[in-house]
């Protein structure tokens, strides 16, 4: 596996990171709950689910570029020591799988109850900021690893396409998301209550699986 194809995944890994996903199934109780009594037009619900899928996305992305400023700056002082730190993060996100697999709380929760009279486009935007804070709150090294690699690469179109593959993983997620409890939020709800009480320990043995790719990727390298 390369390592576009590994940021993919992390991007998939950081969507379903247990501190973010739990705030889905609120959002799309609230996101099907309107207009739930009318069946607009097929064209009509697949314009709503992409727009506010989206905003979600730009919601995501604003919280994730002040994060890649700061690691940017950061990077600036570290740089002649990145594969090490890099490898440091991988045994980082090993320790995290391992206490999750044991069922520890390594997470924060958000409150999200307390709404406002917002239009539905702010509410998805602010929907995606929570959710990015959520994601970065549980597995932040995931995204340090991605970021660093990315500072490492020979070439800057080699490290902004690990960049992008990122995005691509967790944007992709998150528009399938929202499409489905759009066009079948009874099938949606129902495996969401299904996975969610084991979410946090198939999170943490896929990161023990990326913190061995993470050290063997870089010590190869080395």
């Amino acid at each position: 596996m390369d390592f576009i194809s590994f940021s993919f995944m992390q991007g998939v890994l950081a969507f379903l990171a247990p501190c973010a996903v739990a705030l889905l199934p609120g959002y799309i109780v609230a996101f099907i709950s309107r207009n739930s009594q009318d069946d607009p037009p097929l064209a009509r619900r697949l314009y709503r689910g992409l727009k506010l899928a989206l905003l979600s996305i730009l919601g995501i992305l604003v919280v994730y570029a002040i994060a890649g400023g700061m690691i940017i700056a950061a990077a600036q002082v570290l740089k002649d020591y990145m594969k090490w730190i890099t490898i440091g993060m991988g045994v980082v996100l090993i320790v995290l799988g391992i206490l999750m697999v044991m069922g520890k709380n390594v997470s924060f929760s958000l409150n999200m109850n307390n709404a406002t009279e917002q239009t539905e486009a702010v509410e998805a935007f602010v929907f995606g900021i929570a959710y990015a804070i959520g994601a970065l709150g549980c597995l932040f090294p995931l995204f340090l690893v991605v970021a660093t690699q990315a500072l490492a690469a020979p070439t800057a179109w080699q490290g902004a396409s690990y960049i992008g593959a990122y995005f691509v993983g967790l944007s992709g997620m998150m528009i399938a998301t929202i499409l489905l409890s759009t066009f079948a939020k009874d099938l949606l709800m129902k495996y969401l209550r299904k996975i969610l009480p084991h979410m946090e320990r198939v999170t943490g043995v896929l990161l023990i699986l990326a913190g061995i790719y993470v050290i063997h990727y870089q010590l190869v390298l080395i």
